[in-house]
């Protein structure tokens, strides 16, 4: 199946993944994340507004492929949505770097311990995030936020969320509203 590109309106909140986790970061003070999966920069400008002394570093091939739900992203639309989110984030450009790349090839640009936070919201896949959640663990700092989408809509993200956080000792914290799944590294 095939998909049409509907893209979101900038004053809708709806499409912002991450908002629930915005209060918590604030009264962490975080002053720098990396978001797996920015898609239409919806989440990240909102990141970006909400927490002015944020840098931000994005990540996200925008390359075809089949989601979760089996729906086919062309490439043509995918290219399209890049440059929405690249027209969308360049008033912050001087605190948002957008690395057009898989996370895989990705993170090796981040070093060990030096990120406030984490959100994973990139291929919704049970592989795919377990691998996430391995690769950029040790890129978010102790007292740090580690955290991501879709923990209860899509059951291969939160098998592979869970599983990874009994690996690490951790408890997820679910946030319902937007689905957002989150714990801090301790």
């Amino acid at each position: 199946m095939s998909v049409t590109y509907t893209f979101s309106n900038d004053d809708d909140l709806t499409h912002v993944s991450g908002r629930e986790l915005v209060p918590i970061l604030k009264q962490l003070g975080v002053k720098n994340g990396i978001e797996i999966g920015v898609d239409e920069g919806l989440t990240s400008r909102h990141f970006l507004k909400e927490l002015p002394e944020l840098k931000l570093y994005g990540v996200d091939p925008y390359a075809q492929y089949v989601d979760w739900n089996g729906n086919e992203l062309d490439q043509n639309g995918r290219n399209n949505t890049f440059e929405m989110a690249i027209n969308r984030l360049e008033p912050y450009s001087d605190r948002y770097v957008l690395y057009r790349s898989t996370s895989d090839d990705a993170v090796e640009k981040f070093e060990d311990d030096g990120y406030d936070f984490i959100f994973i919201d990139g291929l919704h896949e049970y592989d795919q995030l377990k691998k996430d959640c391995h690769n950029y663990w040790s890129k978010v700092k102790k007292g740090g936020v580690f955290s991501g989408h879709d923990y209860m809509s899509i059951a291969g993200v939160r098998k592979a969320v869970d599983e990874f956080a009994k690996e690490v000792g951790a408890t997820p914290i679910h946030l319902p509203e937007k689905d957002v799944w989150y714990w801090i590294k301790e």
